[in-house]
């Protein structure tokens, strides 16, 4: 990291602002401060306090951000010497309050925001142990206070005769205060009085410690990375929101004039990116979620794979040759014509990604057990060739996401994941080795048995390949699928009711668990309510005229036993049905999940996830 440390004097500094020399990155947000807080900074820089040093990066490195003046400067098409990254909030209401003279927004304790000039009381400004910040006075922009709802005048300073005879100095002439000053001795000497002695010493106590005031500002040289600035930057810029890494792209962009949040968000006229894609899925589809930076990633991986295979095409071999990813630092590093060149393939990309979850069950986006799974999709999707996108690589495609699901994979350094699945997935599809994520995933049938927050992957995971198994509504026998697709009133039940579990002795952990856990209509559960399976079941097949038959097919479209259901057997049901769950994982992964008699796995969510007053509700009252 370049940088230097130096002092420069709070009038060089604004002048600077002012002429255009030191300008925003065009990404910094606008930011209204508090009429208090511009008081209390004023009172600060008066008494020579500390307030903080001032971040600026210089004009004419590899990183060229789109600059903009400060609010209140007139300096557009002026190409400023340095950005100022961190200290706009501090220098916009200085630059407002001392140095233009136009009013200063500010905002209220009301939280509304309004314009108003600052004056000093001289007076009390000079008074011994001075309140700096109580002697500052704030008026609207015609500098006419008024009260009793608008209906006196409180404080008229509209003219220079008005601020001398109430001794208040406008603060936006500190930088050049002689014409005030002289026009206020002279004010008061026509009067006979002299206040020279008091306006001199106002301005000798006052007026120059502010001039000469000097903050610490730390220089960021031109040599410096992109990543690196934007990480200093993110490290220093801890008052305001948070910049991710798709607003620092946009910011390097837009020096090029292309506006990645256009391209991407789209206009009130036009759709984007995400318009797009979210047009060809239901709302709150598998996109309802989908974030900028995810299709960043995406193209990241592309980019950073065309890195690779240049350089192993010239022979280079090893360190030397650089690995495919999407970390904050190679997506920050991300050319803007590499983002032209692959993006149309990706936003395909994730249009294909949407099919292929659907086609696995996976219809919402609250329902997509791993995101960051969807990035290594589209990025593979973006590079197969029409000749490999077949049935075949499908399935090949549906064992790696299956095994990244059920073997909880993807929870945790996803941007090393991606970067390693993307290339693997398309060599296995080109005929190539099995990627690591199949090779280094299980699934553990004991699992089942501490599987019980729904917003766990692998739960989700379980819901989905249910419904790919085909089960069926117990009452109204309609596919789960078609249901969730129509927005039925549809959730997770128990299937062995939680008052039967607590009456018969069975522990919360025990009953909680997914394998006694399956997707019902709220019909069906209030028709179920606390009874025991013999009995919900006998009143299902009379009140709605079901065969017993037909019953046991829709049980066993759930992988229920019927048998053990019917004979209020939960021992039975229990290990019936966890036999039958492994088997599905197995068949969704591709490799056997042995049966075991293991203690439940430790350090999994024990919350369910969901609200039970409803399904208390059914069992109290039906």
């Amino acid at each position: 990291m370049s940088f230097d440390t130096t002092k420069t004097t709070l009038k060089e500094l604004l002048a600077d602002i002012h002429l255009g020399k030191l300008q925003l990155p065009e990404f910094q947000r606008d930011y209204v401060w508090n009429e208090g807080d511009v008081c209390s900074l004023l009172e600060s820089i008066s008494k020579g306090f500390p307030v903080g040093a001032l971040l600026t990066l210089e004009r004419g490195g590899s990183i060229e951000f789109k600059p903009r003046g400060i609010e209140g400067t007139a300096v557009e098409g002026v190409q400023p010497e340095h950005l100022l990254l961190d200290g706009q909030q501090r220098m916009t209401s200085l630059y407002k309050t001392i140095f233009s003279q136009d009013p200063a927004r500010v905002r209220t304790a009301k939280k509304q925001i309004v314009e108003r000039y600052f004056y000093m009381k001289i007076d009390d400004a000079l008074a011994p142990m001075a309140d700096i910040e109580a002697a500052i006075e704030l008026v609207p922009p015609d500098r006419v206070r008024m009260k009793n709802f608008g209906k006196d005048v409180e404080l008229d300073l509209s003219t220079p005769e008005r601020e001398y005879e109430a001794m208040l100095f406008p603060l936006n002439q500190t930088l050049d205060p002689l014409n005030w000053i002289f026009g206020c001795i002279g004010y008061w000497s026509a009067k006979g009085v002299q206040r020279m002695e008091k306006i001199q010493r106002f301005q000798k106590e006052v007026l120059e410690r502010i001039q000469s005031y000097a903050m610490p500002v730390i220089k960021l040289s031109k040599d410096n990375s992109r990543e690196a600035v934007c990480t200093v930057f993110e490290k220093v810029n801890v008052g305001g929101k948070k910049l991710d890494a798709f607003e620092l792209v946009t910011a390097i962009y837009a020096s090029s004039g292309f506006d990645l949040r256009q391209d991407w968000a789209g206009t009130q006229n036009q759709h984007g990116r995400l318009g797009r894609l979210r047009s060809k899925v239901p709302q709150k589809g598998v996109f309802a979620e989908l974030a900028s930076t995810d299709f960043l990633q995406a193209c990241t991986v592309l980019h950073t794979r065309d890195l690779r295979v240049q350089a192993q095409a010239k022979g280079l071999v090893g360190k030397e040759v650089p690995p495919v990813t999407c970390t904050r630092e190679a997506l920050l590093g991300l050319p803007l014509q590499a983002y032209q060149r692959h993006a149309d393939a990706v936003e395909e990309g994730f249009v294909e990604v949407a099919r292929f979850l659907n086609e696995q069950k996976i219809l919402w986006g609250r329902d997509v057990p791993y995101p960051p799974q969807m990035v290594s999709l589209a990025a593979t999707f973006a590079l197969l060739p029409k000749h490999l996108n077949n049935a075949a690589s499908r399935a090949k495609l549906a064992q790696w996401f299956w095994s990244g699901v059920l073997g909880e994979f993807y929870g945790s350094a996803t941007e090393t994941k991606i970067g390693r699945d993307v290339p693997q997935l398309f060599e296995w599809l080109e005929g190539g080795a099995v990627p690591r994520t199949i090779v280094d995933t299980s699934f553990r049938a004991s699992r089942l048995e501490t599987l019980r927050s729904r917003l766990s992957a692998a739960y989700k995971g379980f819901h989905a390949l249910l419904m790919r198994s085909g089960c069926r509504d117990f009452v109204t026998g309609k596919a789960v699928e078609t249901m969730t697709v129509f927005s039925d009133a549809l959730d997770i039940h128990h299937i062995f009711p939680r008052a039967w579990c607590e009456k018969n002795g069975i522990p919360p952990q025990i009953y909680n668990s997914i394998i006694n856990k399956t997707a019902l209509s709220k019909a069906t559960n209030i028709a179920i309510g606390g009874r025991a399976p013999s009995a919900y079941l006998a009143r299902i097949e009379e009140k709605h005229g079901i065969a017993s038959s037909d019953l046991d097919e829709i049980l066993r479209s759930h992988l229920i036993d019927p048998e053990t259901l019917r004979a209020d057997d939960f021992e039975g049901f229990w290990k019936a049905r966890k036999a039958a769950l492994a088997d599905l994982a197995a068949s969704a992964q591709g490799k056997p999940v042995p049966l075991d008699d293991e203690e439940p796995v430790e350090g999994y969510a024990d919350d369910d996830g969901l609200t039970l007053d409803e399904e208390e509700l059914a069992e109290e009252f039906a």
